[in-house]
């Protein structure tokens, strides 16, 4: 293919150089000639020069990430106008880009064109985490559908990782990231990259990355400002004290049901920093009541607002060239992610052998043998009943005696709090290898490829969790004391009851291709060659699970384990989490063909058209999928383009062959046999003829979330067309606008729990009952339901200014404005609009049902804005991140506040290169110090919108980086 660049090209380079790749080129103060090469741009088959693709691909350097503050791949995908998160302060799976708010599942992730082995639990995405940041060259984000191309999950566009081609010579990173209130949130990452061999002199380079990255936890505590009343209490919390809970110093009573009635550290503090003395609710009520009196865990030091993690990879990558355009490349990768998800304080469910522990009256730290003193009681005091606990001669008044025990057994709900807050290791491993080969012969260009993806994903237990049956020895030996502090033998007790690094849960994806490209030019037309690419690709993938680890579950009478039919673990000894999995190996083989031809018509006119087909073997279907895109330069200033496609996504693996029910179980009214005007609050029905309340009424219900028979399932299908182009009204300044639609139709969401309360006779078929009539489980897993339909607007704009004397200014801004996002919960479903607001209604999870718990958050405007300045061996940087404002729906009681505040958080950064081999780097990243925006809404228990936002509040950045040779 001929590699010189053509006039008409210059408006689309522009765009490539100024737009997407300025944070390199502000390096050079002066202009110089550039011979540009063709490569491979994402979202075709075909090599081009960067800016020829009628497509919308934005491109990011690493230099320009590095300028804008960021520490990790996160903060790319943070800042995206393109991308709406799913929350980012938490959760497990990682950083997951979100284009167009369609879901993280709907979003192609590839390293180098080619795709990994998928977070293995979902089996449906990529986290950022485990991409190597050293190796990188830049990020490619193409905003438009290509199933044309890639097939399954591009509905919403690709973001393509592509490392540097080779590397030679040594360099070291070190990078901090410090909150300025608190070491905890701070972020510490070093990076190393070394290579030998020059492609061009010597024919082979080899070069290999590594990143480490440790960021410690922020807990409430960290951030008592954004808890305390004087902002939360317009959102209708903190209004009323906190009732009585389950703590570690703990509520007593005489029933193994009720969680307390008394607590002897009441009166002196309860003990900080684990729990704080309330007088409950009803304190501030009319008339006040003090039932709930007692000690309540500190929220400040139990709740954690962001999570800590561990980021390592390994990179490697060897390229030869054999001669005569032939080239070979070998890549390995290694990623290790684990997340240190905090968990509170772990307490005993149903799932363990009780809900309550027990103390006998021969523990030496039973009320009234000495250590741990009887409270004080008004009322008769029998030694057979329960009087109430004494506050003060005004709220409780009455004849006061001490608690008349009689060597009643007592039963509380109890906690761990001195060996700290409690976590679990959530690790993803990620490993990779593909051996490619490009190169020449026979009058084609040729690629092929061998793609090998393994990724792992087990959690196990970190700190915190016990023994429930080894607790529950320590009472009754009168070890352990649950009433205050342990003492030297009780801590030394409950550390070695402590359940460390115990895996409990293990699940595996591996990712099998051989693929080949074949690039041929047929013949000359007007504005250049007539190019035909021909792809195939052939693809197994594979998912294993784990038998549910049998060291602490549960026996029942025979000898038998206490695990159900379908391989759900009953009972088990572990507080706070429960061995899960049934042993299976899935697997699915794909095949692959695309057939795409680029027709540069005149120099003005380039039409490009695509078509994908793809047969699952587990789906027992082929999609077929074609694309059309066109590119008009009818000046050297303006370019049109536009581009319309057909997309799918095939359920998961997983979704498909789920070897494992996800079983979950809920107090409520059986809809049909216990109707009730309010069907989702239990206790509220009344018992048809034939049955009791006990029967029918407020009865524990499982519904399955996951089935393991999903064969009806079939893919997503899509229809996407863009319209754009870019234009350069002054010398400096490009400007490019897309609008963009997309409508999917057989959308893959579960069924609410809420939907069948609601609406029994709609889906009697998923209310499974047993022979007497009663609920056995109900059926909430996924189905093909419902649509979704959406418009926008992408906005981008870069001006270059450059003066003799001052230095060289490039301003950038990156926006996207939402004129529709609706969607529907269910075929033929009325759709709902989504954008700018909040709501507790439950359907309108349903995009997102099986990723995520909350709402998809949809902002009308979001942008991304940026000025730098470089003169000499300085460089800075000023950036700003946008999300427009929302209106709340659904704010909680006694709260009228509706109104969620734009959010707007600023970044400077400044670098230093005037030394030998060094390159030094400061920055603040929230320089203003904003907060989350507040919100009243019931689904943030916290009062701030925190999965946008910055929680560290105002942060100090250095980094240092140096070259060896």
């Amino acid at each position: 293919m001929n590699p010189k660049l053509r006039p008409s090209t210059s408006l689309t380079l522009c765009a490539a150089a100024v737009l997407s790749l300025f944070g390199a080129a502000q390096a050079q103060e002066t202009a110089a000639p550039v011979t540009m090469e063709r490569i491979q741009i994402t979202g075709s088959s075909i090599k081009r020069l960067s800016g020829e693709t009628a497509l919308s691909v934005s491109v990011n350097k690493t230099e320009e990430l590095d300028a804008r503050g960021h520490t990790e791949l996160k903060d790319l995908i943070l800042e995206l106008p393109q991308s709406l998160s799913l929350g980012t302060n938490s959760g497990a799976a990682g950083p997951v880009l979100n284009l167009r708010g369609l879901g993280p599942m709907r979003t192609l992730t590839l390293l180098n064109g080619r795709r990994m082995a998928n977070e293995p639990l979902q089996d449906q995405y990529v986290s950022a985490n485990v991409i190597p940041r050293m190796a990188l060259d830049r990020v490619e984000t193409l905003r438009d559908g290509a199933s044309s191309i890639y097939g399954s999950d591009a509905i919403g566009g690709v973001q393509n990782y592509v490392t540097k081609t080779s590397f030679k010579g040594a360099k070291i990173k070190v990078e901090l990231n410090a909150p300025e209130r608190s070491p905890r949130g701070q972020t510490n990452a070093v990076g190393f990259i070394a290579g030998i061999g020059d492609l061009g002199t010597d024919g082979w380079n080899v070069y290999g990355t590594m990143d480490y990255q440790t960021k410690s936890a922020l807990m409430q505590g960290d951030r008592p400002e954004l808890f305390d009343g004087s902002a939360l209490n317009q959102l209708g919390l903190l209004l009323t004290p906190s009732n009585k809970n389950q703590s570690p110093i703990a509520n007593y009573g005489f029933s193994a049901t009720a969680n307390s009635n008394y607590n002897s550290s009441f009166a002196t503090g309860c003990v900080a920093p684990y729990s704080l003395p309330t007088l409950g609710a009803g304190s501030v009520a009319t008339p006040a009541t003090y039932s709930n009196a007692g000690c309540y865990r500190d929220p400040n030091f139990f709740t954690a607002v962001s999570d800590g993690s561990r980021i390592s990879n390994l990179y490697g990558k060897g390229t030869l060239n054999l001669g005569k355009g032939h080239r070979l490349t070998l890549e390995l990768a290694h990623a290790d992610f684990t997340v240190k998800k905090y968990r509170g304080m772990q307490l005993p469910s149903s799932n363990e052998p009780a809900t309550t522990y027990n103390i006998p009256s021969t523990s030496k730290f039973y009320p009234g043998n000495g250590i741990t003193p009887l409270v004080n009681v008004v009322g008769s005091n029998t030694g057979a009943n329960s009087p109430a606990m004494y506050i003060d001669p005004v709220k409780t008044p009455g004849v006061v005696s001490p608690l008349r025990m009689n060597n009643r057994l007592v039963y509380f709900t109890w906690g761990p709090g001195e060996l700290g807050n409690a976590y679990r290791n959530d690790q993803q491993l990620n490993d990779r290898m593909v051996l490619s080969a490009e190169g020449s012969a026979f009058n084609w260009d040729y690629r092929v490829g061998l793609n090998y993806g393994h990724s792992t994903r087990d959690t196990r237990t970190g700190g915190g969790y016990i023994l429930y049956s080894k607790a529950q020895e320590g009472f009754t030996k009168g070890i352990l004391n649950p009433f205050g502090p342990q003492d030297a033998a009780g801590l030394e007790y409950l550390k070695s009851i402590e359940l460390r690094d115990y895996i409990y849960r293990k699940n595996e994806a591996f990712n099998k291709s051989v693929d080949a490209t074949l690039t041929r030019e047929l013949m000359d037309l007007g504005g250049g060659p007539l190019t035909l690419a021909i792809t195939g690709e052939l693809r197994r993938d594979e998912a294993k699970v784990s038998a549910a680890p049998l060291d602490y579950v549960g026996k029942l009478a025979d000898g038998s384990y206490n695990i159900s039919s379908a391989g759900v673990v009953l009972k088990d000894d572990i507080v706070g989490e429960n061995p899960t999995g049934v042993a299976a190996k899935l697997h699915r083989n794909i095949k692959s063909a695309v057939v795409e031809l680029d027709a540069p018509l005149t120099k003005q006119w380039t039409i490009n058209g695509a078509v994908r087909s793809d047969t699952y073997s587990d789906l027992k279907t082929t999609t077929v999928n074609p694309k059309l895109s066109v590119r008009f330069q009818p000046t050297a200033e303006l370019m049109l383009r536009a581009s319309a496609n057909t997309g799918f996504r095939a359920p998961s693996i997983m979704d498909i062959q789920n070897p494992t029910p996800e079983v979950r179980q809920v107090a409520m009214d059986d809809p049909v046999l216990c109707p009730s005007p309010t069907p989702t609050i239990a206790n509220t029905g009344t018992p048809v003829s034939g049955f009791t309340a006990a029967q029918v009424c407020n009865v524990t219900t499982n519904y399955w979330t996951k089935s393991p028979d999903n064969s009806h399932l079939k893919p997503e299908k899509s229809k996407g067309w863009a319209v754009g182009g870019a234009f350069e009204p002054l010398k400096g300044l490009l400007v490019t606008v897309d609008y963009w639609g997309i409508r999917i139709d057989d959308v893959l969401g579960a069924l609410t729990l809420a939907e069948v309360q609601s609406a029994p006779a709609k889906y009697a078929a998923n209310i499974l009952r047993n022979a007497d009539g009663t609920i056995n489980y109900i059926l909430t897993s996924q189905a093909n339901r419902g649509g979704m339909n959406m418009r926008g607007l992408d906005i981008a704009a870069t001006y270059q200014l450059r003066t003799p004397s001052y230095g060289t200014f490039n301003f950038k801004l990156d926006g996207t404005y939402y004129d529709k996002y609706a969607f529907s919960v269910e075929k033929g479903g009325e759709f709902y609009d989504n954008i700018g607001i909040l709501t507790g209604d439950g359907k309108f999870t349903g995009p997102n049902a099986g990723l995520a718990t909350m709402q998809q958050i949809v902002y009308r405007w979001k942008h991304t804005a940026s000025v730098n300045w470089r003169l000499g061996n300085w460089s800075t940087q000023l950036s700003q991140r946008y999300s427009s404002g929302l209106t709340d729906l659904t704010p909680r009681a006694g709260s009228n506040y509706t109104e969620v505040k734009a959010y707007k958080q600023y970044n400077l950064s400044a670098s230093y290169s005037g030394f030998k081999s060094l390159k030094l780097g400061f920055g603040i990243n929230n320089i203003t110090d904003v907060n989350p925006p507040l919100t009243a809404n019931t689904t943030y228990s916290g009062g701030y919108l925190t999965s946008g936002a910055d929680i560290l509040g105002r942060t100090f950045r250095f980094s240092a980086e140096y070259t060896f040779f």
